[in-house]
């Protein structure tokens, strides 16, 4: 009985939990200096969710990503690669399971603009339902990713050009 009872409470708050451990995770980073550990909590519905990247057919596109070495740093990369993938699985392959992209989209903007507040953080709202409806359509968590690893590197890359960064 107890076990029916867990797994009902997990069917039923899994993602608004692990969505508030993100924003909490994300708030305590910005206002109290803590280690930001929302990749651990973007990452977590790997532990459950069936997703098969190898028999996906966008993997190819990734073959183009060793290119990206030549233009920015390593590191540096390898983290919004990281981050790129960690978001879409969470926004994307998990909370889209239950909420609209629209209301995703919305959920996406919250975290991004505690941690940068401003105009920019806001507008991340609209690739965010770019990459939810290029989501709905393929089903691919690989071809999202990397919409959005490219998205992040024109966006960082045009922003470091730009003198109102620099």
């Amino acid at each position: 009985m107890t076990g029916k009872r867990i797994k009902s409470f997990t069917k039923s708050y899994s993602e608004p939990i692990l969505y508030l451990l993100v924003l909490l995770s994300v708030s305590l980073h910005k206002f109290l200096g803590i280690p930001n550990l929302s990749i651990l909590f973007l990452l977590f519905p790997l532990a459950f969710l069936e997703i098969r990247l190898l028999g996906d057919r966008w993997i190819f596109l990734w073959l183009f990503y060793p290119t990206a070495f030549l233009f920015f740093d390593a590191l540096w990369l390898l983290g919004m690669t990281l981050s790129a993938f960690a978001e879409e699985l969470f926004f994307r392959a998990y909370l889209m399971k239950r909420f609209s992209n629209l209301k995703v989209s919305l959920m996406f903007v919250i975290p991004h603009f505690i941690l940068y507040p401003g105009i920019l953080s806001l507008l991340t709202f609209f690739p965010s339902l770019f990459f939810g409806f290029a989501y709905q359509k393929t089903r691919s968590l690989a071809f999202v990713s990397l919409l959005h690893l490219v998205s992040n590197l024109v966006y960082f890359k045009s922003a470091s050009n730009w003198s109102l960064f620099n």
